[in-house]
């Protein structure tokens, strides 16, 4: 791989005297162990990102390119592509439902993710082969067609059943997995926008060797006008035969709820996200619950430079339809955000069946000026006993180059101590 990436740079050494080439170095390591370095590389329609990290145990290297026509390395996926891995995964005010499905670079510094490669011989469609970094398990083509506010996705996977995936009350019967055991999910997403309203409904099924059919089905519509409000509403639902790509068993079964912020004045801002969440027969041991209840409000209010901000969170857990469980969380801050200065505090509170059990209190401060942002967090967590943690950050910024020094420390664990450069060209 590092033999591939010293190519591809030198095949673009001729054009870089003839166009406009975009560059990015970045480097970082820490008192863990760890180095990363990352090379940006954006020419026209050409994006180029090699990321290494070197750890104690092990080496890690990639080389990711993206064009409008193919790709391959690290990559994100989006809309569709998201959904599909995680049915019934996402609430009421997640992005996922209404985003165009595609796959795009992730610049990430880390191994994790999803890799793997990607064509595009027409503009509508995609195919591609996706993955982890040892196992490319999913293939599939992706069609996006857009016929003024109306937009369709069309998705086809073909997937391993991986082994750690398989249970046992759906299969038709089920051996070990060896490689052999296939499945297959047919996706198909449609989207209405018009001006103060989008309208967003999947419909999936999935089908393969050992396991029944299954089927999925997502619904989402939100009304918005302007920046004063925006409601949204969020069902979604699977057999309990329905497998994700993969082979991966959906958490929930069903999950339903609304999303709503709106400003009855322009300085205030009110939120709420409700949601309720059934878990598929074979999690309900695993999560101690048939069904859980969440339910989040925000309020934020804008005074020249100061921010005064609220909110309250509950999750109500049942089982066998009886409640068990109800854990709330409470906060409060005030940030002071100028030119130059920016203070901010706040205290979340935790409570568990009515028992008060954690308290967190934080504090930072932080200081701009033209070339220099020095800044520092301080958080005190009490629950069984009291832990201090500290974190300081100093940046220089100069024109073409950034560098970053951060420490850490937390309890009574070891420090941290992380340095970052970052060279623009």
């Amino acid at each position: 791989m590092k033999g591939i990436s010293i190519v591809i740079i030198l095949l673009l050494v001729p054009f870089v005297s003839q166009a406009d080439v975009d560059f990015e170095v970045k480097s970082e390591c820490s008192s863990e162990m760890v180095a990363g370095r990352r090379l940006d590389i954006s020419w026209d329609s050409l994006e180029i990102c090699t990321v290494s990290e070197k750890r104690a145990e092990k080496d890690f290297f990639t080389v990711s390119a993206v064009t409008p026509w193919f790709g391959f390395g690290h990559l994100k996926t989006r809309g569709l592509l998201t959904e599909s891995m995680n049915p019934c995964g996402y609430s009421p005010a997640s992005e996922v439902f209404f985003e165009p499905a595609r796959l795009v670079m992730d610049r990430s510094i880390g191994e994790s993710g999803t890799y793997g490669v990607f064509v595009r011989p027409m503009a509508f469609l995609t195919c591609f082969s996706l993955g982890d970094r040892d196992n490319q398990y999913m293939r599939g083509i992706l069609a996006n067609v857009s016929i003024n506010d109306f937009s369709c996705s069309l998705l086809l996977e073909n997937s391993d059943i991986q082994e750690h995936s398989s249970s046992s009350s759906w299969y038709l019967s089920k051996p070990e997995n060896a490689g052999g055991a296939q499945l297959w999910n047919l996706l198909l997403n449609c989207i209405y926008e018009k001006e103060w309203f989008l309208v967003s409904i999947t419909a999936g099924s999935c089908w393969g060797d050992y396991a029944e059919r299954g089927l999925f089905n997502r619904d989402y519509i939100t009304f918005f006008y302007r920046n004063y409000f925006e409601l949204n509403f969020m069902f979604a639902g699977t057999t309990e035969q329905y497998l994700a790509a993969g082979g991966s068993v959906p958490a929930s079964q069903y999950k339903y709820g609304a999303d709503v912020w709106f400003r009855p004045w322009r300085p205030l801002k009110l939120s709420g996200v409700w949601y309720t969440d059934y878990k598929r027969p074979d999690y309900s041991d695993l999560y101690y619950n048939d069904f859980a209840r969440h339910l989040t409000l925000k309020s934020a209010l804008y005074a020249g430079d100061f921010i005064f901000s609220a909110s309250y969170a509950s999750d109500t857990l049942f089982s066998n339809t009886s409640e068990t469980t109800e854990k709330r969380q409470y906060m409060g801050s005030i940030v002071y955000d100028s030119d130059i200065l920016r203070l901010s505090m706040s205290n979340q509170w935790y409570m568990e069946e009515g028992r008060y059990c954690r308290d967190v209190f934080t504090a930072g401060c932080k200081l701009y000026f033209e070339y220099i942002q020095a800044g520092f967090t301080w958080k005190r967590d009490i629950e069984d006993s009291a832990t201090d943690s500290f974190t300081g950050e100093l940046v220089l910024n100069l024109d073409n180059f950034r560098l970053d020094l951060r420490y850490k420390k937390n309890g009574d664990k070891p420090s941290a101590f992380t340095v970052t450069g970052i060279i623009n060209y």
